[in-house]
């Protein structure tokens, strides 16, 4: 495989990790916002549970990651079949007209919701920061 190619087959693979990272963290900060609000506790609430969604989002996809044995550092441990979150986000644009690269070429799905924990943890950030939710 050229250097083109390969390129070309990571950056589809890359944007398909975004994308599932983007939605992620765009429902747990609109979930996290609307319990806050539910609760009483306004966007402060929702901030901080943003924040502690996001360090378990981190955390859960940091145990998945965690090789098991040495044996595992080998080989691509990448499953075929997709979850359903990963159907519904090929289906939105503009990521389903981009054709995917093969199952061992993808990232994981560990390593999407770790993408999606990052992403969390600075939307909660932007809304300390840049929104003025204190």
């Amino acid at each position: 495989m050229g250097v083109p190619r390969r390129f070309r087959t990571r950056a589809r693979a890359l944007a398909d990790a975004f994308a599932y990272a983007l939605v992620v963290a765009v429902v747990v900060l609109l979930g996290s916002v609307a319990l806050g609000l539910a609760t009483g506790g306004g966007f402060v609430r929702g901030k901080l549970l943003a924040f502690v969604a996001g360090w378990l989002l981190v955390g859960y996809a940091t145990v998945r990651l965690w090789p098991s044995s040495v044996d595992d550092l080998d080989r691509p441990s990448m499953s075929a079949r997709g979850t359903r979150l990963e159907g519904l986000v090929r289906a939105l644009p503009p990521i389903r007209w981009i054709r995917l690269p093969a199952p061992p070429e993808r990232v994981r799905v560990a390593g999407k919701v770790l993408l999606a924990g990052v992403a969390t943890l600075g939307g909660s950030l932007l809304m300390e920061t840049a929104l003025g939710v204190a």
